[in-house]
């Protein structure tokens, strides 16, 4: 290594001086080593993003050098749907069990039909803002998400008879065609502020604290083909939508192993309040035979996980910085599925209410850049 011009002047005067002077021996020794620390520290500076080796709490967000310290998010998401309480119709009404003792009959042998759901796209988007010095961040994200689906079953399959309601009539309780389609709009809104920190040279934590707003309108629609003489058509249609908001907190997690490369965790939850419209109808033909309504304020919550594989570099002289990512997520918000509907025929009045929770899964690429 080279010897600074500070140094070697000191090393010079060292040689010349009263080598028996101890005081001023002392005072070349402080210098030297102050001198050989000051060179040290100045050979391989680290990127804006890097920690110092062993150092804890110190701001592990992404940042660069002489920029607005301004960030932009994409991610493009392909999840599914699945929620509970989606059955329109059963399969294989038997005989009946009125003998007593019984005689080994059933009143069905058969299957649920539930609606099936598929894979589909949506995305996630949002822009945010670096405190650098202080570890700080506030971030604000859009999720839209989207689906429909429906499927059916004929009586080839067994006799058909509703998980719902149906009219009075005797031949209205089975049916030839059933039918069930879900259709589901998802919007959610967060505005979060975290702090990121550095725990060693490789892990990095980000706690955060912030508030979302929700909102979900989903329905159902149930068609039938009653076996009556002559044949009548049910439309059913029972709705659950919810709006509102509250608070949401979690933590974000990377770590380092070299090259760019970290693997992320993600682990929030929120607590929400909102309205709930829980709509029913029911149609015999073109004449509605039925409608009920039902508006109530009610706490509900949500859940996330994530884990991922991510990269990272800088550019343009520390001044601009890309991030990819790839990972697989996980959202659960509950009891969300509130929907109406009655049991047997309709005069009988027997009431039921969903409590049905609603989950999005799947993979999720995207990515981050600051300037």
């Amino acid at each position: 290594m080279a010897t600074s011009p500070c140094k070697e002047g000191l090393l010079a005067y060292a040689s010349t001086s009263n080598l028996g002077n101890k005081h001023m021996n002392k005072h070349i020794a402080l210098l030297l080593l102050a001198a050989s620390s000051t060179s040290a520290i100045a050979i391989e500076p680290k990127p804006a993003s890097e920690a110092p080796e062993g150092r804890v709490n110190f701001p592990s967000n992404f940042q660069v050098e002489q920029g607005w310290d301004l960030f932009v998010f994409g991610e493009y998401l392909y999840w599914i749907a699945k929620e509970d309480g989606l059955y329109y119709a059963h399969t294989g009404k038997g005989s009946g069990t009125a003998d007593f003792p019984a005689s080994g009959k059933s009143d069905f042998r058969g299957h649920l039909k539930k609606v099936d759901t598929e894979w589909d796209s949506a995305f996630r988007v949002g822009f945010g803002f670096n405190f650098p010095k202080q570890g700080l961040d506030i971030v604000a994200y859009w999720l839209k998400y989207s689906t429909d689906a429906s499927n059916s079953a004929h009586s080839s399959s067994g006799t058909l008879f509703s998980m719902w309601g149906f009219p009075d009539s005797s031949g209205a309780q089975t049916q030839t065609f059933a039918k069930g389609r879900w259709d589901l709009d998802l919007n959610c809104i967060d505005l979060e502020s975290g702090r990121s920190s550095w725990f060693g040279g490789s892990f990095s934590l980000r706690p955060f604290i912030g508030v979302r707003w929700l909102w979900i309108d989903q329905s159902l629609h149930n068609h039938y083909h009653y076996t009556t003489t002559p044949v009548s058509f049910g439309k059913l249609r029972s709705e659950s939508d919810f709006m509102g908001g509250g608070v949401r907190a979690g933590g974000d997690a990377r770590f380092v192993f070299g090259a760019g490369f970290h693997l992320y965790g993600i682990a929030s939850g929120s607590l929400l309040y909102g309205e709930f419209n829980n709509n029913f109808s029911l149609k015999e033909d073109s004449v509605r035979i039925a409608h009920t309504k039902d508006h109530e304020l009610k706490g509900i919550s949500t859940l996330q996980l994530a884990l991922g594989l991510g990269w990272e570099t800088h550019f343009a002289k520390e001044r601009c910085h890309l991030e990819f990512h790839l990972g697989w997520e996980q959202n659960a918000f509950f009891n969300v599925n509130q929907m109406n509907h009655y049991m047997q025929q309709l005069h009988n009045g027997d009431f039921f209410k969903e409590r049905g929770n609603l989950s999005l899964q799947g993979a999720v690429a995207g990515g981050r850049f600051d300037f």
